[in-house]
């Protein structure tokens, strides 16, 4: 599906000019792709980074469950929360008091998403996906036209990926420290590569993506200090009346451009990524036409993906 989607956005991208390809290649849409190859480097990154004590967020998303006895069970709009830096400290604190635990490389991790929107390869029918990455890399599973199908794959490979995910337990906790290395990465991308045109915007995606791409891969300490570092980031905005692709109460982040990140309004955990119509952000061709799947009013969700459930089983096919 992920190289359908691909291509598909490729043909409809040919014409497009550079500024608003970015954000059909290289916006949520490739926050997307990201989290389909991080579902199979990032288990295997765990075991590279076993000092991470990555069940501390296991805690907290086993209640990550769509339906009603998800974390929708709070009403954002009551939250006095007024401004990003309060909401970011929250979450801080949040994360930072979890307990820490760490998995058993034999288990497994078991995720299920929801994508939908106008921008996704299937139209905007909501697929929902499941799947299932063993912690030490040698395993993943999904099912195919109902039947669950189990890869093994002995000899792992470390990949652009794995490295990266291995890269979360080396990360500083300190938030300056942080902010720090966050900053030297964004300068060290060529800026024909960049996915946002400010600094500021590229980092507020850099430590986001983070979040979102290892909900089982970063320690309790290093999560915190990200969302301290995303509260330092000029421009960072919060919305605490939004709802996740599954109808859940959420609390979205954003810098600009459209793209927005969801927390759970009780845990803080990331639970969602989307792409929302600001009237500016449509595909364009040269000649100026606005490919007509995106003729939406703003404020229409585009593209989203959320995050149902993520949490640790004992093998592929248990929820």
């Amino acid at each position: 599906m992920e190289m359908e989607l691909a291509e598909a956005l490729r043909r409809t991208a040919e014409s497009v000019t550079p500024q608003v390809s970015d954000l059909v290649d290289r916006g949520v849409l490739q926050g997307r792709r990201r989290v389909r190859r991080r579902r199979a480097a990032a288990v295997s990154a765990v075991t590279a980074v076993t000092a991470v004590t990555v069940a501390a967020s296991v805690t907290t998303v086993l209640g990550m469950t769509g339906g009603d006895g998800g974390p929708g069970t709070t009403d954002s709009s009551k939250l006095q929360l007024a401004s990003a830096t309060q909401v970011l400290e929250r979450a801080a604190e949040t994360a930072q008091a979890r307990p820490e635990t760490r998995p058993r490389p034999d288990q497994w991790a078991y995720e299920k998403t929801l994508e939908q929107g106008v921008a996704t390869g299937h139209g905007a029918r909501p697929v929902t996906e499941e799947s299932w990455y063993r912690i030490d890399g040698t395993g993943d599973a999904s099912f195919r036209d109902g039947k669950l199908v189990v890869h093994r794959q002995p000899d792992r490979v470390a990949t652009p990926a794995s490295r990266r995910y291995a890269r979360l337990g080396t990360l500083p906790t300190d938030p300056g420290a942080l902010r720090a290395v966050i900053y030297k990465d964004v300068d060290a991308i060529p800026r024909r590569d960049r996915q946002r045109s400010d600094r500021d915007g590229e980092a507020f995606r850099t430590a986001a993506q983070m979040l979102w791409d290892a909900p089982l891969g970063i320690a309790p300490k290093t999560q915190a200090a990200l969302y301290r570092v995303l509260a330092g980031i000029p421009g960072v905005r919060v919305d605490a009346k939004v709802k996740d692709g599954a109808g859940r109460p959420a609390i979205a982040l954003s810098r600009g451009f459209g793209e927005q990140f969801l927390l759970d309004p009780t845990t803080y955990q990331m639970v969602g990524q989307r792409t929302v119509s600001n009237g500016r952000n449509a595909p364009q061709s040269k000649n100026g036409t606005v490919d007509p799947r995106f003729a939406v009013p703003p404020g229409t969700v585009t593209y989203s993906l959320t995050l149902l459930t993520v949490k640790l089983v004992d093998e592929p096919g248990q929820r």
